[in-house]
C-alpha cells in the first residue's frame, strides 16, 4: 500500500511527538492548515514543503516519494531533534559529514593528518 504525502507528515510529526499546534506555529500557520494536509484534503505548497522537511527532520524526496536516504535524512533529523543542545547537533553534524565524504577524500585526509 502506498503511503499518502499527508500521512507521511502525520507519521513523522508523530514520532517526534509533536503537535498539529506546535508544527502550525512553528510554519507561522494554523493546526486546521496541518490537519487537512495530514488528511490529504491540501497539498503543501512549493514553498511550504523546503521548510516542513526541515521542521520534521527530513528531506524533501522523502516527503514526497517516502524515499529514506541514510545521509541526506540524518542532517535535518539531528536539527529537528529538540532533545539535542547546539553542541551536540553540531558534534554530530560533523560527524555525520566526515562520515558521508568519499572514500579517497578520507585516505588523504588520513595521510596528511598522518605527517
Amino acid at each position: 500500500m502506498q503511503v499518502s504525502l499527508g500521512e507521511r507528515i502525520k507519521q513523522r510529526r508523530q514520532a517526534l511527538k509533536i503537535t498539529q499546534q506546535e508544527l502550525a506555529q512553528s510554519l507561522g500557520m494554523t493546526p486546521q492548515h496541518i490537519s487537512a494536509i495530514e488528511q490529504n484534503k491540501w497539498a503543501p505548497s512549493i514553498t511550504l514543503l523546503p521548510k516542513l522537511a526541515e521542521e520534521l527532520g527530513v528531506s524533501i524526496d522523502y516527503l514526497v516519494s517516502g524515499k529514506e536516504g541514510i545521509i541526506t535524512d540524518t542532517i535535518p533529523a539531528i536539527k529537528a531533534n529538540k532533545r539535542l543542545n547546539l553542541k551536540v547537533k553540531r558534534a554530530l553534524i560533523a560527524l555525520v559529514e566526515e562520515y558521508s565524504k568519499p572514500a579517497e577524500e578520507l585516505r588523504e585526509t588520513a595521510t596528511s593528518e598522518g605527517n
